[in-house]
């Protein structure tokens, strides 16, 4: 016969106390369920002590990061394409912001201006209102689709490819003019083969700190083509990464 409760003024336990797989121990008011405890068994008085008291959205020395729910928001928001993916991480130290963006065939639409060259841009994100100041920007561009209209299946493309605040606009020969619109990730230089084609960049600073308290700061990714290659509007679809590094130094 087992007996559901039963209370005890001392109890000495001199090997151990089982419980069942739905077991809940209850202490001083509180209680701890079995499978907590299967989750801490392997937590080292340290590392619980990096988690004791922590508080959400506060960098604290010796405790673990916790962000809180305004977070993702008080950062900015990702700019979704009209196929493909664009997604992105956001790591946050204080006022440092850390955005990694994963691009899967995120389609840009690429402008014709015949013997002017050709000219294409996708907003990838936009930041809340803040004063913002890039710190570097690495570019990793590792395979691109182009429309069937865009080079008339010759799968030659020759372009410029950059991350900027400002969207590219006006045709332009293979070249973003060294501005606003590649001043977070330089321009670089591709030529496609058979429709295919790499390319790499790293930068550091390329821009004084911009004031976006009234209006908010956008990023993004610009492309021009060369009035040789590009014969008539179309597409391009772009896949790899982005890394910007920022600090947001406040609103008014």
């Amino acid at each position: 016969m087992s007996k559901t409760w039963e209370k005890f003024q001392n109890l000495y336990v001199t090997d151990e106390i089982r419980f069942g797989d739905n077991g809940t121990l209850y202490a001083n008011g509180t209680s701890i369920s079995v499978g907590e405890l299967a989750a801490l068994n392997n937590l080292s008085t340290t590392e619980l002590s990096y988690l004791d008291s922590v508080t959400p959205g506060t960098v604290e020395a010796n405790k673990a990061v916790v962000t809180d729910a305004s977070f993702a928001t008080a950062v900015g928001a990702v700019a979704s394409p009209a196929s493909g993916t664009t997604a992105v991480s956001i790591s946050k130290v204080g006022p440092i912001v850390r955005l990694v963006f994963t691009l899967t065939a995120a389609r840009m639409t690429c402008t014709d201006g015949a013997g002017s060259g050709s000219h294409g841009s996708l907003k990838i994100f936009d930041f809340v209102a803040n004063a913002v100041s890039f710190l570097g920007c690495r570019q990793n561009y590792t395979a691109f689709a182009e429309g069937a209209a865009l080079t008339g299946a010759a799968g030659d493309a020759a372009f410029e490819i950059g991350v900027g605040t400002t969207a590219i606009s006006a045709a332009a020969e293979k070249t973003l003019g060294d501005g606003a619109q590649e001043n977070v990730g330089q321009a670089i230089a591709i030529t496609l083969s058979g429709g295919t084609g790499t390319g790499t960049a790293v930068n550091g600073a390329v821009v004084t700190a911009i004031d976006g308290t009234t209006t908010a700061v956008d990023l993004h990714l610009n492309w021009s083509g060369s009035a040789a290659t590009i014969d008539a509007t179309s597409t391009l679809d772009v896949t790899g990464t982005i890394e910007v590094v920022c600090a947001l130094l406040g609103d008014d």
